[in-house]
């Protein structure tokens, strides 16, 4: 499928990679957690980066106490989120060059994110970018959210191949435990959230941004770029 190189397709996180979105969602759970009284700082967000619904609200519990509305601050954090993404998700650089490139040659890509589908297809589609993915995994499609492999795994299943032979693209600590759970290269594109010595080591490559990223790929899968 992708001739001499050693991978034969390609699995995207989302938000804080295709999508220069972690920074709002910081301002929408901060928003969320002001309506009930509580605060969420910085270090509190950052951990939370990568997971599905079920385990922010898992991880909120822990950290702010048993005797929060969890289920009031979701809300309003969600409320908050759609209003700040209303005129559509901004884009990181370089995010919609290399899926369009990608989906013009034979190398199927994947998603792999934390999003629910709803969410997921709606920013996709604004920027007409749903189309470019062979098969989408979200976050309400998984038992276990990242850092667990699910996630990963199923996205290679879904793509009908190992995930040996994929790589993925993340920007935070629990994707990239994911997909290196998985089996799978993995690079990294750094956004809000840190990597210390032990995430890093599970890191195979990494770039300052897909601007960067791109002539990468179509190096490993011999396409043109442009």
């Amino acid at each position: 499928m992708s001739g001499n190189s050693a991978f034969d397709a390609i699995v995207w996180d989302m938000d804080g990679l295709i999508f220069d979105t972690e920074r709002l969602s910081f301002l929408a759970w901060q928003a969320g957690a002001k309506s009930i009284g509580a605060t969420i700082d910085l270090e509190l967000f950052q951990s939370l980066i990568g997971m599905n619904a079920r385990a922010i609200q898992a991880k909120l519990l822990q950290d702010l106490g048993e005797g929060i509305d969890v289920n009031a601050l979701t809300k309003a954090a969600g409320a908050s989120y759609e209003q700040l993404i209303a005129d559509g998700p901004p884009l990181k650089p370089g995010a919609k060059e290399c899926l369009e490139t990608i989906a013009r040659s034979p190398i199927p890509q994947a998603l792999a994110t934390s999003s629910s589908f709803r969410y997921a297809s709606k920013k996709l589609e604004h920027h007409d970018l749903l189309k470019c993915f062979d098969a989408t995994v979200t976050g309400d499609q998984v038992s276990n959210g990242k850092p667990h492999p699910e996630p990963y795994l199923l996205a290679a299943e879904k793509l009908g191949l190992s995930p040996a032979r994929c790589i993925a693209f993340e920007d935070s600590v629990n994707g990239i435990q994911s997909a290196k759970s998985a089996g799978m290269y993995t690079v990294l594109i750094p956004d809000m959230c840190p990597h210390d010595a032990v995430s890093r080591s599970r890191v195979d490559r990494e770039f300052s941004s897909l601007v960067e990223a791109l002539p990468f790929l179509c190096q490993q899968f011999a396409i043109t770029q442009g």
